[in-house]
This record gives C-alpha cells, sequence and structure tokens, in this order.
C-alpha cells in the first residue's frame, strides 16, 4: 500500500492512493486553509472506519445485522511529545448492549489501525532524489 502527498499549498497536501484522492489541511487555528482535515483528524478517521468496518465483519460472521451504527472517536493529544496520548473509541447500535459488548470486543482484535498504534512500527524517512 502505498500514498503520495504532494503540496496544494503551503500547509495543504493532495493524497493519493491507488483508487482515491483526498485533501489534508491545517485548520485556520494552526496556520492553514481549512481546505481538508487537519492530519491528526486522518488518523481519527481512520481509525473509526476501520472499527467500524471490524464492527460490521463480526456480526456478519454472526450473522447479526447492527442497526443505527454509530462511533465516536476522540484523540488526546500529547503536545510534549508530539502524538496522541489517548485515543478513545465509543460505540453505539440499536441492538442490544450485551451482544454489542461481545462484537466489539472481537472486533477490536481484528482492527488493523488501532492494532498498528498498539505494536511498535517501524517508521523509516529517508531523503531521495527526484527520479
Amino acid at each position: 500500500m502505498i500514498v503520495t502527498a504532494v503540496p496544494l499549498s503551503e500547509t495543504a497536501f493532495t493524497l493519493t492512493s491507488d483508487l482515491h484522492t483526498a485533501v489534508s489541511d491545517q485548520s485556520p487555528d494552526f496556520g492553514g486553509n481549512g481546505l481538508g482535515p487537519m492530519p491528526s483528524e486522518l488518523l481519527l478517521w481512520s481509525v473509526a472506519a476501520y472499527f467500524g468496518q471490524a464492527i460490521r465483519y463480526v456480526a456478519a460472521r454472526r450473522r447479526q445485522t447492527i442497526e443505527d451504527l454509530s462511533l465516536a472517536v476522540s484523540g488526546v493529544k500529547d503536545a510534549k511529545a508530539f502524538c496522541f496520548g489517548e485515543i478513545v473509541i465509543r460505540v453505539s447500535a440499536a441492538f442490544p448492549q450485551e451482544l454489542l459488548e461481545s462484537i466489539v470486543r472481537l472486533a477490536d482484535r481484528y482492527c488493523f489501525v488501532p492494532n498498528s498504534l498498539l505494536t511498535p512500527v517501524l517508521v523509516e524517512v529517508a531523503s531521495v532524489e527526484p527520479v
């Protein structure tokens, strides 16, 4: 999987993957123009989307249909460490609470994005010459 980022403005970038294009920018509070979500918001969006998909996957495997599924993902930034100190996922649905809790626990195991945040990941940064 590869994502490319090309400057769109002083603070905004056009992001491209195999099938999609998006824009990320800083909010005006941080010197940007708000042309798209901030990178930290994109991370929380990714957690919400993947966790929601994992919940649907587990429910489908149990032949269950979850109505009115909603996720709220919040992050508390640690400004000194330049990272999130905490990410909280809240899940609600029109579904029996005990069954929902069971599905959420299982979905947590299949959720690639949050699991990547819990595991040390090698991040390699390199400066390369243009092709």
